[in-house]
């Protein structure tokens, strides 16, 4: 195995190839490993550098600033829940640092002892620089041996894998806080309607529902000679050659979000979109456009990502 990713590093790849790779890999008994070892020895994409970890840290801190700022919750419990943790667990492990009961799940398990051994190292060496608001407790690893019992003792943080969405058998009204840190385009249209309102189910009334959402093209980010909106170009079946479930896309748009997210009971307390520039523009008119995408407004097809807040219906004590 050693060699097949020693002669992987030698070729010129665009993102069809890693397409390729990845469908292969999906399709493969342990593919999930398979795929940890080319993104750790071929893209060189994990584990993250540090300034992608304080980006993440910073995200977790502004996901918990608009729970202080929107929830209607009389007196929280401190339980909070992430749906699409990662390879990382950054987001989860912030929340634990600042002090909430954390429980976090993905639909795979992929939970790499390098990878959160190193998000762990980044905590403690980046501790005075992390401004987290309520820190109630720093990790203390001690003696510490195995990674769920680190994680649990050091972070606050419970991990469960693999674990639908779509119905975790938590009990109802568990959680005062929960948050999607860019995992929504990757999760099927069909799927997020359910996803949604299991989530409504788990969080107490007035509880809050934070999500970062990337409309951007992911391909984009290893593949520069593509632009952001590339994946915009295909029809479905031929987008379905290039989509590996490891990998999967949804290219939904911020009008097919919002359109879901109506048809639940959530209340929708933020909008806060990263708008397309006038280069942006510029690109997308440069596109030959699948048919399917004709009838959006260009504002919506040039969005880049959101950050959306949700909050299930509740009173405030009097």
């Amino acid at each position: 195995m050693p060699a097949f990713f020693h002669y992987l590093k030698h070729i010129s790849m665009n993102f069809k190839y890693k397409c390729q790779l990845q469908k292969l890999f999906s399709d493969l008994p342990y593919g999930e490993r398979l795929n940890y070892y080319f993104q750790r020895k071929v893209t060189k994409s994990l584990p993250p550098s540090n300034k992608q970890f304080l980006d993440k840290v910073a995200t977790a801190v502004q996901h918990q600033q608009y729970f202080e700022e929107y929830n209607q919750i009389d007196q929280t419990t401190g339980k909070y829940y992430e749906f699409g943790a990662g390879w990382t667990l950054t987001v989860p492990m912030a929340m634990g640092v600042m002090g909430y009961d954390v429980h976090c799940i993905d639909i795979r398990r992929l939970l790499f002892p390098h990878l959160v051994q190193d998000s762990m190292q980044k905590f403690i060496r980046n501790r005075e620089q992390l401004d987290l608001p309520c820190i109630k407790k720093w990790p203390k690893m001690g003696e510490l041996k195995g990674l769920q019992e680190r994680l649990r003792e050091g972070f606050g943080l419970r991990y469960f894998a693999p674990l639908d969405a779509r119905d975790t058998g938590f009990d109802s009204g568990k959680f005062d806080f929960m948050s999607s840190t860019f995992t929504m385009e990757h999760i099927p249209k069909k799927d997020i309607k359910p996803i949604l309102q299991e989530c409504y189910r788990l969080l107490n009334d007035g509880g809050v529902l934070s999500m970062s959402i990337d409309y951007q093209d992911h391909w984009s980010y290893f593949d520069k000679s593509i632009s952001v909106y590339n994946y915009l170009t295909y029809s479905a079946n031929e987008w379905s050659k290039l989509n590996p479930s490891l990998h999967y896309q949804n290219r939904l748009r911020h009008s097919d979000y919002m359109s879901i997210i109506y048809e639940t009971d959530f209340e929708v307390v933020k909008e806060e979109p990263w708008m397309p520039s006038d280069t942006d523009y510029d690109v997308l008119s440069n596109l030959e456009l699948h048919e399917d995408y004709h009838n959006y407004a260009l504002t919506d097809l040039g969005m880049r990502a959101c950050e959306i807040v949700l909050r299930k219906p509740g009173k405030l004590s009097v």
